[in-house]
């Protein structure tokens, strides 16, 4: 490389040093990168780069430039007197490798084949979970170690700038004491990099040791996953004799047992690892099941000092009379919710610790309608689990499996069969869902005895334990939405949230809706676990997964089957919360008293479309859609705008005004653009107004600014009414003006303050000419008081014996007679 090719000068020796030095920094940043994110290659130097770098520096920057090495330096040096990173790297990359070590040698001369499902699985949770924590070691690594190399690369490149300088006699004629500060100089910058170069030395070997690590761990994801593979494709098929033929059995129980406990210490490792690392969903669960037990705590203290006043209270007071129980059961639900890569020990420890809690939260009425079905699925499971802890030996495994096998089928159908106590009609539909689902469990049960006897044991187990588990965890969701629903119903009847208009409104519907979203939450949970246990839904995952990936690529835009489909439902939801939001501060903002006026409605509109906004942009986000690939979108829309759309942004920023500046709001009587009638809603885009004929008018907010808008009830409820009135000229007009002043002061609705006005306003051609001026706080009804103002006034003019003069018509009818000519 020229650029390197330096004379030999004193102080230092740039051939051999700046060749070592880019030669392991390239290495230490091969191996950094190979998981580092795109952004990492702005790090990599390239030759343009270097060739930049090498041009020398001019006269007149070399003190400036002399400046930067020397804080450059410090830096170095200052990164350098840093704590060693790398023995704390090493000490983490120790503890992953301990247990790869270790699940490495738990299956050195096993058949990961031979091993049951269940192991399998876990290990691939293991593998997965050490893949996790070796990408956080990788970025941890990245952050700590990367400053070194980019540290290491810029000295190299600014000591290749001074030697060109140097070289080309820039330097001759200096100072001596500018001589002298930059010989100073590049001795530090040897003493530096001679320090970097252990460094970096000691960063090489761990991260070549980590890429070691990285591929045993991707090795080992790969067997485990084809294991896993093979044995669901021989789920079908023979994998030991007829039970008539011998039930088989490992052939050492000795070597069995030790791999058996072998494999416990496995996972109670994995479990501590995993406790350990403190994930983020292991804080969320942390945190769920520390809010939970003060909640549940006082709601059952709150029920039991307010004694059931009603059918709904009492339901709720017996709901919650296990505290505990109800918090065991949820907290352990939450576990398998929020930890579904926890470990297998985790999982089965929580759904042990929910078979009392589970049994003890079911209704009155459901033990009546089911009977012992509940006892059946938790005493099914309970040995299930304790044969599979409990059997080393293959053979005597499944003469228990076809045992447990043979107990469910026939418990199963004897309560299939037995006849149970009449009950209400929605307890009905649960005992005849159970009854079904128990007639298609012994259809399952039949064909896993069969296997069994045939000798394919695999299946067996699978269809065994999948109907005992499905009908287990199928029990546990039922007992948890019961106790969710019975806490929600607990928080919707305490006095502080029972008395919020919006509740007492709308109270029913949102028992209904939560209890459906339970409802279908509890079902796609099970149809999950379900399909895992009964090993469908691997397969499932991987035809779901390529039928996602359906689509086209335009260039830089790829528009995927799942991007869609995610696109769609998260706009869906968006969409949904948003209008939840409009409608609970619709009911709670606008009669606000501290509020201003409109701000209620403002605050409403707004909220809907933020959130509406940040749904949309959060489901764009959700489908893999960049702000790149949006560029030619919002290209398109300025176009559009420019073009054609000039109205529609109008119309949009005079909604935003009208959002701000609150000129009208829902309820205000309005004339405007030729429409009077009442505001029914104020939208981004345009205004609707209903119509005293019941019309509903779509008035453009742009046109509501930019016309005559007339508010009547913009500051206030008053009116004023105006009646005209004419009277003979015989009358009076002193009398005249106290008894229209009575008539209109007796008038209900009309308002006292200000009072009624009677005017004299001029000579008619047949009367005096009199008003009636009055207000009314009563706007809405207005027509009805001027109407009864009208009445009032003339029985009163009529009692006084004032009448009112009109115009008299004299019309005259002439008719002529044509007299009929006479013809010869």
């Amino acid at each position: 490389m020229e650029v390197f090719a330096v004379p030999d000068i004193r102080h230092f020796n740039l051939n051999k040093t700046c060749r070592w030095l880019l030669v392991h920094i390239a290495i230490v940043l091969s191996g950094l990168s190979a998981a580092a994110p795109p952004e990492m290659s702005a790090h990599s130097t390239t030759a343009s780069q270097l060739a930049n770098a090498a041009a020398p520096i001019a006269p007149l920057d070399i003190a400036a430039r002399a400046n930067e090495e020397q804080q450059l330096i410090d830096r170095a040096r200052q990164l350098l007197d840093q704590p060693d990173t790398v023995a704390t790297l090493r000490s983490s990359l120790d503890d992953i490798a301990h247990t790869v070590d270790a699940k490495m040698g738990i299956t050195t001369g096993v058949a990961l084949r031979d091993l049951p499902v269940m192991r399998l699985e876990s290990l691939a949770k293991h593998w997965e979970f050490d893949a996790r924590r070796f990408e956080r070691w990788e970025f941890q690594s990245r952050q700590a170690l990367d400053p070194f190399a980019a540290t290491a690369i810029q000295l190299s490149q600014h000591r290749t700038a001074w030697s060109t300088t140097r070289a080309e006699g820039m330097l001759d004629g200096l100072p001596p004491m500018m001589t002298e500060r930059i010989d100073s100089i590049l001795s530090q910058i040897d003493s530096v990099e001679s320090a970097l170069e252990d460094a970096l030395g000691r960063q090489f070997a761990l991260t070549r040791r980590a890429s070691e690590l990285k591929a045993r761990i991707q090795a080992g994801r790969k067997n485990v996953d084809t294991a896993i593979d093979d044995i669901d494709r021989r789920l079908l098929a023979i994998d030991t004799l007829p039970i008539w033929m011998g039930i088989g059995g490992n052939a050492d129980t000795k070597e069995a047992l030790s791999a058996m406990n072998y494999g416990f210490e496995i996972e109670k490792q994995f479990a501590l690892d995993y406790h350990a690392a403190q994930t983020g969903n292991q804080q969320s669960l942390r945190l769920v099941q520390f809010l939970l037990l003060p909640l549940i705590l006082w709601l059952f203290l709150r029920s039991k000092r307010s004694p059931g006043q009603d059918v709904a209270t009492d339901k709720v007071a017996r709901a919650m009379r296990r505290p505990i129980s109800i918090w065991v059961l949820l907290s352990m639900l939450a576990v398998l919710i929020l930890e579904p890569d926890a470990p297998l020990l985790v999982q089965e420890c929580a759904l042990l610790l929910t078979i009392i809690p589970a049994l003890r939260l079911l209704p009155p009425g459901t033990i009546r309608a089911l009977g012992a079905w509940p006892y059946l699925a938790t005493g099914l499971y309970a040995l299930d689990r304790l044969c599979v802890a409990a059997v080393t030996d293959s053979g005597w495994y499944r003469l228990l499996l076809l045992v447990l096998n043979l107990l469910a089928l026939g418990f199963t159908f004897w309560l299939s069969r037995k006849p149970l106590a009449s009950v209400s009609p929605g307890y009905r539909k649960l005992r005849n869902a159970v009854r079904n689902a128990g007639w298609i469990a012994l259809v399952i049960l039949v064909v896993a005895a069969v296997s069994n006897v045939v000798g394919n044991v695999s299946l067996a187990e699978t269809l065994t334990s999948g109907v005992i588990d499905s009908g287990y965890m199928a029990l546990l969701l039922y007992s948890g939405v019961n106790a969710c629903l019975a806490i929600g119903r607990a928080l919707l009847l305490q006095p502080e949230l029972a008395d919020r208009g919006f509740l007492r409104r709308h109270m029913v519907v949102l028992q209904q809706i939560c209890a459906r979203l339970l409802l279908v939450g509890a079902v796609l949970g099970w149809l999950l676990y379900t399909g895992d246990r009964f090993r469908l839904l691997r397969p499932l995952y991987h035809v779901g997964g390529m039928i996602m990936a359906l689509g086209v690529n335009i260039g830089e835009v790829s528009i995927h089957l799942g991007d869609v489909v995610v696109f769609a439902f998260a706009s869906w939801l968006a969409l949904r919360v948003a209008k939840g939001v409009r409608s609970l501060l619709h009911d709670e903002l606008p009669n606000h008293a501290a509020l201003p006026r409109g701000v209620g409605n403002s605050i409403t509109s707004l909220s809907y479309y933020g959130v509406l906004i940040l749904g949309l942009a959060i489901a764009l986000a959700a489908a893999g859609f960049r702000l790149s690939q949006m560029a030619i979108v919002f290209g398109a829309l300025g176009v559009g705008i420019g073009f054609g759309l000039q109205n529609v942004v109008n119309n949009f920023v005079s909604g935003l005004v009208l959002m701000f500046e609150r000129p009208i709001q829902p309820g205000d009587l309005v004339d405007t653009a030729g429409a009077s009638g009442t505001v029914s809603e104020i939208r981004l885009r345009s205004t609707t107004i209903r119509t005293f004929d019941g019309a509903d008018v779509v008035v453009p907010n742009g046109l509501l600014l930019s016309g005559n808008l007339t508010n009547w009830t913009m500051h206030d409820q008053y009116r004023r009414i105006e009646v005209t009135v004419g009277v003979e000229y015989s009358a009076k007009p002193e009398e005249v003006l106290l008894l229209l002043d009575a008539a209109a002061r007796e008038t209900p609705g009309v308002a006292a303050q200000p009072g009624p006005v009677v005017l004299m306003t001029g000579f008619g051609e047949i009367a005096l000419m009199f008003s009636i001026r009055v207000w009314t706080d009563d706007i809405n009804d207005w027509p009805s008081i001027r109407s009864d103002l009208y009445a009032r006034t003339l029985a009163t003019l009529q009692n006084a014996g004032i009448s009112i003069p009109y115009k008299e018509v004299n019309i005259s009818l002439r008719t002529e007679f044509e007299q009929p000519s006479t013809q010869d």
